[in-house]
């Protein structure tokens, strides 16, 4: 998953949105609507402890599918950016009815009835879960470095987790501030870590019914390529895996574009 500090200045296209959950929350969005009424449009999701630009990467992407005649819209997870809420009270059901909220939104302002999604990193794996659910609602799926397994991330290689286990000390911290660092910029909090022991995105790959892209290497990751590799062989619909070695800053985002783009457009 990408470094959440944005490197470039977002664009100045687009116009400010409030996206309402289903609990109430209100998140601070862009919406891009090049035409009265595009035939395509597309929700993107950013990555944990990020914001709605994904590093300035989520704005040029924007950008380009515009120039296509592409709608979007891109917002603060909660507990980020300028939205409202707490990380801690995230959970994956919650992000779930965070992905419909912006597709009612989405749909709501500029018609488009089925919608693409691209996720990145945290968010990957449930917005696989949304299309395995939803699939009526979604026409395409691009996921960047998609973390797929959460318990593994989140649980299995911590170091204040043995055998499924949260010793003493974080559990003492989690009791007394509801919360747990997992990056500088990221909190768990108790309903999600109870969550990922349940909810396993991987198992409902093969469900999925939207044409699928994978990208790998999309930025810095802690997502281990084997499980793209894996993510991708589940997959029995449509699908495609790209992988991206890039060496020095930057060199990841012109290719991993140009691929969203393409397979976002698909055959027009």
């Amino acid at each position: 998953m990408s470094d959440p500090t944005p490197t470039t200045a977002p664009s100045t296209r687009g116009t400010s949105t409030t996206v309402r959950t289903h609990d109430g929350l209100r998140l601070a969005g862009t919406l891009l609507a090049p035409r009265a009424e595009p035939e395509q449009a597309v929700l993107f999701l950013h990555g944990e402890g990020g914001t709605r630009e994904q590093d300035g990467f989520f704005a040029p992407l924007a950008d380009a599918l515009a120039a296509q005649g592409v709608a979007s819209l891109r917002f603060d997870l909660p507990g980020h950016g300028e939205s409202e809420g707490r990380q801690e009270e995230l959970s994956l059901s919650m992000l779930l009815n965070v992905i419909g909220s912006g597709l009612d939104h989405l749909r709501e302002r500029v018609g488009t009835t089925r919608p693409a999604l691209v996720a990145t990193g945290f968010t990957g794996g449930v917005a696989a879960g949304f299309a395995a659910r939803r699939g009526a609602e979604v026409s395409r799926l691009v996921l960047f470095n998609p973390l797929i397994d959460y318990k593994e991330h989140f649980v299995d290689a911590r170091r204040e987790w043995s055998s499924d286990y949260l010793d003493e000390p974080a559990g003492r911290e989690l009791l007394a501030t509801g919360r747990l660092a997992y990056t500088p910029s990221f909190v768990l909090g108790r309903a999600m870590l109870n969550e990922v022991f349940w909810l396993q995105p991987r198992g409902v790959l093969d469900v999925i019914a939207a044409p699928t892209l994978i990208v790998h290497g999309a930025g810095p990751t802690t997502v281990p390529v084997e499980s793209s590799r894996a993510a991708d062989k589940a997959l029995t619909c449509a699908h495609r895996l790209v992988e991206i070695d890039a060496d020095r800053s930057g060199e990841w985002r012109t290719p991993a574009a140009e691929a969203a783009t393409e397979w976002i457009l698909g055959d027009r």
